[in-house]
């Protein structure tokens, strides 16, 4: 006999794991089938997503392209026949092109006759004038009534105002237009620069101010030194004019304190001294002074009865320059004898070097790596030299210098800043080879044994001025040549006003290398390493 139950017991073994296999089989492949549903769906929208950016893409490349940087001539001349010219040199983008635009001011006889009698003005007139500055094209030209007494642009937002004939004019920086004109004889002694203040009579517009003194000249009989506020809206006179009780005064300038308060500093026959606004404002008009703020610590200085600060006690003072340097601005001060650095958050003498007979304002720049704003300056020696030098703004000691030719009157020196945190210099005297000659020199601080030089055909310059076109680029300098309109009243059709823009770096190659240290002969290597050190510099905004 059979025993079945033992088969059996060997067989459902066997079918059990073969029913178990089925079943797994069947939820393997639902398992795989349900996954396989899942990926091409997620295929698909990855595929879809992709193609939505893709287009999204492609549709705002054609609505929104990308920005198209201003083509610009590397030099160019913007010239005026039979015209004189001025020293004033202003840029500022007004094409909006994001490249800066450059304005002066001429007397044109002739060649600006329509331009005169489209005003009624008969030849020779003012001209005020901007051109393009990617190529030198004439933007607009505003004519005004002779005689020129000075233009200052960029205090009050887009206005330039020219002191002229019997007028105060604004204009219009942008098109040139006339804002408004009043009459100059309130102001007939006004001086530069232009007193910034806020909205103080409240029609929307911030105002300014104008003090009112004799310049430093012996023949002139002294008049009140006064201080007179204006309507930035209308140019009309507003509240009283305020009397300045100090003799002597020469020249002023405005400065902003750590706190931001606005001083008045004045320079005089004994020495410098700071008047608050607020004070001078609320002579002017009872209320006024809540629109201005006072600096405590400098007010603790200040007189009771008059409110003059002394600053500077020298009875050669000869000018002051502001040096915009964290974590408070400086004071350059220069008396017959030396300059000294004066800091105006304690108010206390920094350092002391001795000079005589500078030749022009000191240019500031960054000569060293110590993030400290040093200064070039030029001393006259006599016999048609001069001594250039770079001062250390953190010690005031020499940290270069030259003596170089100086037969002809030459512009001030200039600098743009680097982002290697240095600044170039630029400078002007005479050729060695040919001392008839105007040269330009490049000065690099890293390679400072080594001059460039570029003789330069331009006569009679008038102005001159280094300056960035373009943000962080385009380091470019300007010459404004021709016959002085303070000299020569009656232009000449035989001579011409010329504004020259060229950029820096295009100066590298037309120059050649010579050393700062006499009879030193400079390899070609040496020259073509300074030549090649320039060519790889990047340029950024200025701080001062």
């Amino acid at each position: 006999m059979t025993d079945t139950s033992g088969h059996g017991f060997e067989e459902e073994p066997l079918k059990g794991e073969e029913a178990e296999e089925d079943v797994s089989k069947e939820k393997s492949c639902a398992g795989k089938l349900g996954l396989s549903h899942l990926t091409g769906w997620r295929t698909a929208i990855f595929l879809l997503s992709l193609f939505l950016c893709l287009a999204v893409v492609f549709a705002f490349s054609f609505i929104l392209p990308c920005p198209v940087r201003p083509k610009y001539e590397p030099t160019w001349n913007s010239t005026i026949g039979g015209a004189a010219t001025y020293d004033f040199l202003f840029v500022e983008d007004v094409s909006k092109d994001k490249v800066l635009d450059i304005f002066f001011m001429y007397k044109g006889s002739e060649a600006s006759r329509n331009t005169c009698m489209s005003e009624d003005l008969s030849p020779p007139c003012l001209v005020l004038m901007a051109v393009d500055g990617t190529d030198g094209k004439t933007l607009w030209t505003r004519p005004l009534a002779p005689e020129f007494h000075w233009v200052e642009c960029g205090v009050k937002g887009t206005v330039c105002l020219v002191a002229h004939a019997n007028n105060l004019t604004a204009i219009d920086k942008c098109n040139g237009s006339i804002m408004w004109q009043q009459p100059l004889s309130t102001v007939k002694n006004a001086n530069l620069p232009l007193i910034s203040v806020p909205d103080l009579n409240g029609d929307g517009v911030e105002d300014f101010a104008l003090l009112s003194y004799n310049p430093k000249v012996p023949s002139l009989t002294p008049i009140p030194t006064e201080l007179l506020f204006f309507s930035g809206k209308s140019g009309e006179q507003i509240g009283s004019t305020v009397e300045i009780d100090t003799n002597g005064v020469f020249a002023h300038l405005q400065f902003y304190t750590s706190d931001e308060a606005p001083y008045l500093l004045v320079l005089t026959d004994s020495g410098l001294y700071a008047l608050s606004l607020q004070r001078l404002a609320a002579r002017a008009k009872a209320g006024w002074e809540s629109k201005l703020k006072k600096d405590k610590s400098w007010e603790k200085k200040a007189n009771p009865h008059t409110g003059f600060i002394p600053l500077y006690l020298s009875d050669s003072l000869k000018g002051v320059q502001v040096v915009n340097v964290e974590p408070a601005a400086s004071l350059l001060i220069q008396t017959g004898s030396n300059v000294s650095l004066l800091h105006t958050d304690n108010l206390q003498i920094a350092w002391t070097t001795n000079t005589s007979n500078l030749l022009s304002v000191p240019t500031f720049g960054q000569f060293d790596k110590d993030r400290i704003v040093d200064i070039m300056m030029e001393e006259d020696l006599g016999n048609e030299t001069k001594r250039v030098m770079v001062l250390s703004g953190r010690t005031g000691e020499v940290l270069w210098e030259i003596n170089m030719l100086s037969r002809t009157p030459n512009p001030h020196p200039a600098s743009v800043l680097t982002l290697n945190s240095f600044s170039v210099f630029m400078l002007w005297g005479n050729s060695y080879s040919d001392q008839s000659m105007h040269s330009s020199f490049l000065l690099h601080p890293l390679h400072s044994q080594v001059l460039l030089e570029r003789k330069n055909t331009a006569q009679n310059i008038v102005s001159f001025k280094a300056t960035l076109l373009e943000r962080g680029r385009h380091a470019c300098y300007l010459v404004l040549t021709g016959p002085d309109g303070h000299l020569h009243t009656e232009p000449s059709g035989m001579e011409s006003v010329i504004l020259t823009k060229r950029k820096i770096k295009d100066d590298v190659s037309e120059s050649e290398a010579f050393s700062v240290v006499p009879d030193e002969p400079v390899s070609q290597y040496t020259e073509d390493s300074v030549k090649e050190a320039f060519y790889r510099l990047r340029f950024s905004e200025a701080l001062y």
